[in-house]
């Protein structure tokens, strides 16, 4: 029995990740009902599509540790003001990080911005009320279910976790977007988040930990290009 216990963290792992590549299929299921032209249809369709599977892909990963993530929320509210301070701390730690990484890659690099950044804010100025749900709400669960939760059950020693979580967390934002390889250099940045994150979730142990880090960085990217960019959530 324990030896086929070991091997349900993997299994779930692979179901995660498998999720994470295909969930966007599920577009297809209001697509072909109500016979939408993906080549035409408008920036508010597209992203109601976005939308649809985001939140299936969420609905999936809640099921998948359905348990394991109830019994962390009732711990986090129980330890919030701990919890918060490791949050606050590597969470700072990592955008600083990422900050001066993308600084010095775009002193170099002919590419002043990961592409991935720049789907996100096409999104955001088109329908910013959808993108703050996607970004915000649904980006910060679903990715931390994945690149931590899922990673770590299945790796438990401690720096293979956080440099194996933070490198695929970096390279997932990364590789499906490049245009040249000079993007290949934004999986540093990505990944310097991606490690304070894995460090909060083995700190904390908490996926609501990782949760709330990730909520507050997209939210206040989100704030920042709706800022500069003059647009009205």
């Amino acid at each position: 029995m324990k030896e086929e216990n070991k091997y349900i963290p993997v299994a779930k792992l692979a179901i995660a990740m498998l999720l994470f590549y295909f969930s966007s299929l599920i577009i297809l299921v209001p697509v072909l009902i109500f016979n939408i032209d993906l080549e035409t249809c408008s920036n508010f369709t597209n992203n109601a599509l976005r939308l649809f599977s985001n939140s299936f892909l969420a609905l999936m990963l809640f099921l998948l540790f359905k348990n394991d993530i109830i019994k962390d929320f009732n711990s986090f509210k129980k330890n919030i003001r701990e919890i918060s301070d490791v949050v606050i701390k590597y969470w700072l730690l990592g955008f600083f990080l990422m900050i001066i990484s993308n600084l010095i890659i775009g002193f170099f690099s002919p590419v002043s911005k990961a592409t991935n950044e720049e789907a996100v804010r096409s999104i955001i100025y088109s329908t910013p009320v959808m993108a703050f749900f996607i970004t915000c709400i649904l980006a910060p669960f679903t990715e931390e279910i994945i690149f931590r939760k899922s990673i770590k059950d299945a790796i438990s020693r401690k720096w293979f976790f956080i440099l194996i979580s933070g490198f695929v967390f970096g390279a997932l934002h990364v590789i499906g977007e490049i245009e040249s390889l000079y993007g290949l250099l934004y999986i540093i940045p990505y990944s310097s988040l991606g490690l304070a994150f894995a460090t909060i979730y083995y700190e904390t142990d908490n996926i609501f930990a990782n949760i709330l880090a990730h909520l507050i960085h997209n939210t206040l990217s989100f704030i920042l290009i709706i800022s500069v960019g003059g647009a009205i959530v």
